[in-house]
């Protein structure tokens, strides 16, 4: 994963892998999962990164399990070693999910400037990056070699970074520091996604070719930067220097962003400082800065140009022809423009015209996602973390979900917070349930177990019911009726009625086959003995009990016993 050091600012350069093609496609095929829980894990993987383990592992998926607090850690940027030839050895291209937990007392002092690659991450290439906050300090106190400094990563090319913070101070003491410097340092073909910086930047002093941000020092090609803001002070003694970003190259653009924090420029008017973006556009390409507003206060102490500045405004220090500019807004300070050299790169307001509602009807009416924060000036809508409803059993039919009453896919995208879950799908019981997202990945997989509804046992309980009622002693035999009732089985659900209709129907097919038992014909055998023994012609008229004796009709069964026993009467 070779590359030197000097061709990052003319083009993405691509990862050289050292494994051989066999041993990376087998990587490639297969899903590595590191969890971090512990400083230790957290060191091992950084090594492991700088052995070249991670090397073209685009699919490693690596979690941080718990705030790690780095006090007293001597800390090696991850992808960081730079070879005698000025070659970066190896980076991080996989998935790293901070899951909203914080790396605290990252102490970048010493190191800065002492590796080319400074931040918690070296260099990282289509990588992915989340829901981390890194939290630490430099304090440079002598003259630093050129350095790519972010607080989430030095270089970044072809990555997406989402949903991170960057609350490092950065002072140089007046000290020379040149190179990137922001929560990224240099970000190529980058996606820079609901970032925010809060750490303070004081840059004074002389400054060699600074591009200083607090999102990203300096971005280029295709690279995006949105939905990001700052809020930390900036005191920039840069080349290129801006609230948001340093500069914009190539395609790059910052969209949706805004900055808050106090910006103090140094100079004499030669260096690109602006609100939100300092250089705005390179020597080809179309940089744009859309949506996004300034409303930080303009400390002019240190700045000894005079007004009208021509490198100098309240959204872009200066812009080429071919930025486009759409929908920025910023605080009125100090006859400082939105632009230098006049440029109408946004509209001014008073700053308490940006807290008002009208202000935030302006910017959302022009394209401008935010949220009203009364008594402020608006903020960015919250992160949303894409959630996956996982139904089972997986066979469900017709299944609808909803959250908060409104229907869902089985992806849906989420900010932080509680939710009630509805979930209902044909014969099945409506489930409710309350879930809570938030930027752990745990949280982003949500299990909702569905029960079919009850098989309809009315028919086996009627079946039953008649078994029962019947007097067992009457049979000749009754096993069968008993077999079947003994046979049913409960808790069946309605996908399953056709196999407790069955069950109903044995019990009656046992009941219909029953067969009484005969009737006792031994008092009419008795009865019909005692009159063949008489003579019938020593009676007057045996007639009648000719009569009863052929009346006898054969077959009964118990349930005519009475019968039986009239006919001996």
């Amino acid at each position: 994963m070779k590359k030197r050091i000097a061709s990052l600012l003319l083009a993405l350069p691509l990862c050289l892998t050292l494994l051989p093609t066999t041993a990376l496609a087998e990587d490639e095929a297969a899903s590595d999962r590191t969890v971090i829980a512990t400083v230790e894990d957290l060191q091992q993987f950084a090594r492991a990164v700088d052995a070249g383990d991670y090397d073209g592992k685009t699919d490693a998926v690596v979690e941080l399990a718990a705030d790690l607090d780095l006090t007293g850690i001597e800390w090696t940027p991850i992808g960081s070693t730079v070879n005698a030839d000025g070659e970066v050895e190896h980076c991080f291209s996989g998935k790293f999910y901070g899951n909203g937990h914080t790396v605290s007392n990252l102490d970048l002092s010493d190191v800065y400037g002492a590796t080319v690659l400074c931040g918690f991450f070296g260099d990282i290439e289509n990588a992915e990056i989340s829901s981390l906050t890194v939290q630490g300090t430099i304090n440079v106190n002598s003259e630093r070699e050129y350095t790519y400094y972010g607080a989430i990563a030095g270089f970044a090319g072809g990555c997406t970074i989402f949903d991170c913070t960057a609350d490092v101070s950065f002072t140089n003491n007046e000290n020379l520091v040149y190179g990137m410097i922001g929560l990224c340092g240099q970000a190529s073909d980058t996606v820079i996604d609901y970032c925010r910086n809060t750490g303070d930047l004081l840059l004074t002093g002389d400054a060699g070719s600074l591009y200083a941000g607090g999102i990203v020092g300096f971005a280029d090609g295709d690279s995006e930067i949105r939905y990001c803001v700052n809020t930390g002070e900036l005191s920039l003694a840069a080349s290129h220097g801006g609230g948001i970003a340093g500069q914009l190259a190539g395609n790059a653009k910052v969209i949706n962003c805004y900055a808050t924090g106090k910006l103090t420029p140094y100079g004499k008017g030669t260096e690109d400082l602006g609100g939100i973006v300092g250089t705005a556009g390179g020597s080809a390409g179309s940089a744009a800065i859309q949506h996004c507003y300034f409303a930080g206060e303009m400390d002019m102490s240190q700045y000894t140009a005079s007004a009208p500045y021509g490198r100098l405004g309240a959204i872009a220090g200066s812009a080429k022809e071919t930025t486009a500019f759409e929908n920025n807004y910023y605080a009125e300070s100090n006859e400082v423009t939105a632009c230098g050299k006049g440029v109408e790169a946004g509209k001014a307001r008073t700053y308490e015209a940006m807290c008002s509602e009208d202000f935030y009807n302006e910017l959302t009416a022009g394209g401008g996602q935010y949220q009203y924060n009364t008594p402020s000036t608006p903020v960015l809508p919250a992160p949303k973390y894409m959630v996956t409803f996982v139904v089972a059993p997986a066979d469900m039919t017709n299944v609808v979900i909803t959250v908060n009453g409104e229907p869902v896919e089985e992806n849906a995208e989420l900010e932080a917070g509680i939710y009630t879950v509805t979930v209902a799908a044909d014969n099945c019981e409506t489930v409710n349930k309350e879930i809570t997202i938030t930027a752990d990945r745990a949280t982003h997989t949500q299990q909702l177990e569905l029960r079919y509804l009850d098989a309809d046992y009315s028919k086996v309980e009627a079946a039953i019911a008649k078994a029962e009622a019947l007097n067992k002693n009457e049979y000749k035999d009754f096993t069968k009726v008993e077999e079947a009732v003994n046979a049913v089985v409960r808790g069946k659900n309605i996908t399953e009625q056709a196999e407790v209709d069955a069950m109903a129907k044995a019990i009656g097919d046992a009941i219909a086959a029953l067969e009484y038992k005969d009737a006792d014909y031994s008092k009419v055998d008795a009865a019909i003995a005692k009159a063949e023994a008489l003579n019938k012609n020593e009676y007057k008229d045996f007639t009648k009990v000719e009569e009863a004796v052929n009346a006898v009709v054969r077959g009964k069964n118990i349930t005519e016993q009475a019968e039986v026993d009239a006919m001996a009467k």
